[in-house]
């Protein structure tokens, strides 16, 4: 019998470069990001596939999410989970995708504001600074675009909330900015516009310091908070742009210590008001008032959540077995990173890589390619 003639790799690309595009592109769509990035340098006419939409949309729809992680305002790294979270095996947790510095920006500290799709929404911290930037750290490409203080129409002296999210039919990516001075004033900047424009206000948010538009079902979420105690979260639909309302389950009238997230595909609210326990809630069926849900309790211990004013939890990743990963933000305002197991009932410090650090942010991220140059009247830049 003769033995089967083994295909060289200069074969394989051969076959390759005979198919149809649409199924080169579903092909490198599941290639791995590092097999992605050499298949960019093998042929030109893969390169040029790559830097399609096409290319983006199909392989975003299978993109796994992972995390990004920013320490001390500037350092910024990409993570992939690898069979999720084991706290059994402490090598299977995660793997570093990319990082990148706010240097590379040409900016010095700055808050992750938003997370959709591979884009990052990224906002400043200095005060003489007046962009914001939106950042793809897998295509190394950023933009920046600045807000006017003449669009407030008055000297600025209130509360201000962000959002970012991507509409649900038009696909517009947009970026919220509301201000509450002496009224509500709110601001919205769609992606490929160049320019930002007012809308109608929705109710006071108030100061929601510990959540930012919690982005679910195309919509942005913040608490309410206005001089009768509502009890009510302000609903943002970046389709229509108009706001709506619905209430949340009940809840301390003050919202210092509580943080709305989307936490895989639910709304969620984090309690961390007691001096006991951590409550966290969940809205079973988007929209029903009557669904929120206590899903479960974290005991407060020594080391973690100890007493009241010892911090915040931010939860920020669901995974199937109903385990959760979050952040932890204690009394000397140091962060460390945490994992809730849903089957022990337990908490522990995710170690590693995650250090105790006096300042850490985390969400969700899902590596994309979608390229920033698709969005036109944007000046794209690019970093190492």
């Amino acid at each position: 019998m003769k033995a089967t003639k083994q295909k060289t790799p200069k074969m394989e690309v051969e076959l390759l470069k005979n198919l149809p595009s649409e199924i080169v592109i579903e092909i490198l769509s599941r290639l791995p990001l590092r097999i992605i990035g050499i298949c960019r340098r093998v042929r030109k006419s893969w390169r040029d596939l790559l830097q399609t939409r096409e290319f983006a949309d199909s392989h975003l729809s299978k993109s796994v999410q992972g995390m990004v992680v920013c320490t001390e305002f500037d350092n910024y790294e990409v993570f992939a989970f690898e069979d999720g979270l084991d706290l059994e095996d402490p090598k299977r947790r995660y793997k570093e995708l990319t990082s990148f510095d706010c240097s590379e920006l040409g900016i010095s500290i700055c808050n992750i504001k938003g997370s959709v799709n591979g884009l990052l929404f990224l906002n400043p911290l200095s005060s003489i600074s007046d962009a914001y930037y939106i950042c793809n750290p897998i295509t190394r490409e950023y933009i920046e675009f600045p807000y006017e203080q003449r669009l407030l129409d008055e000297d600025f002296n209130g509360t201000v909330n962000y959002g970012f999210g991507v509409s649900k039919l038009s696909g517009q990516y947009k970026v919220i900015k509301t201000v509450h001075v002496n009224k509500s004033i709110c601001h919205v900047y769609t992606l490929g516009t160049g320019k930002w424009r007012r809308i109608p206000a929705g109710p006071p948010l108030g100061d929601n310091k510990n959540s930012s538009g919690a982005f679910l079902n195309g919509c942005l979420h913040w608490f309410v908070d206005d001089d009768e105690g509502s009890d009510l979260i302000s609903c943002f639909d970046l389709e229509t742009e108009t706001f709506s309302t619905f209430a949340h389950p009940p809840l301390p009238l003050s919202k210092r210590h509580l943080v709305i997230v989307a936490l895989g595909d639910y709304l969620c609210i984090c309690d961390n008001t007691d001096e006991n326990e951590i409550a966290f809630w969940v809205m079973k069926e988007y929209g029903n008032e009557k669904s929120w849900t206590k899903e479960f309790v974290i005991r407060k211990g020594y080391r973690y959540c100890r007493g009241r004013p010892s911090g915040i939890v931010y939860p920020f990743k669901l995974f199937e077995d109903g385990h959760v990963l979050m952040t932890w933000e204690d009394r000397c305002k140091e962060f460390s990173m945490l994992y809730y197991s849903n089957k022990t009932k337990t908490s522990a410090e995710v170690h590693g890589v995650f250090g105790i650090s006096s300042r850490m942010q985390a969400m969700p991220y899902t590596p994309s390619f979608v390229s920033l140059k698709s969005f036109p009247k944007e000046d794209v830049s690019s970093f190492r």
